[in-house]
């Protein structure tokens, strides 16, 4: 089974070699999203809210490139960079998910450069 992959449109080049969203049959990966904004070039969005928003944007904009939803993701892994955020992560991640959360995973981990979270998705689509 052959793989497509897929990226915003007017998105930037990844900085490094992946693709950014990956459809194999049904199952689609949207790679790790931080919270940069196009035109935006000395770093990410201020704010763990505002951060938190970009990303869970950034997502849903590429499963969209892919024909995927956010109803259509089974698991999210976020990663945060500070413990204090968490309960702010659960009001924005019902806020996207609504009443039937996909599985999730959530790790702390170092960010850098100013980055408060990342967060990638597992989807299945037309399935």
């Amino acid at each position: 089974m052959l793989s497509e992959t897929f990226s915003a449109p007017g998105a930037p080049a990844p900085a490094a070699r992946y693709s950014p969203v990956v459809r194999r049959g049904p199952l689609l990966a949207v790679s790790g999203q931080v919270p940069f904004v196009p035109g935006r070039l000395d770093g990410p969005v201020p704010g763990f809210r505002e951060q938190a928003r970009a990303v869970f944007t950034h997502l849903r904009e590429l499963l969209g490139t892919a024909g995927a939803a956010v109803s259509d993701v089974l698991m999210v892994r976020i990663y945060l960079a500070r413990e204090e955020d968490f309960a702010a992560m659960n009001e924005l991640f019902d806020e996207v998910f609504g009443e039937v959360a996909p599985a999730r995973t959530t790790i702390w981990v170092q960010l850098p450069g100013g980055l408060l979270i990342e967060a990638d998705v597992l989807a299945v689509v037309g399935a």
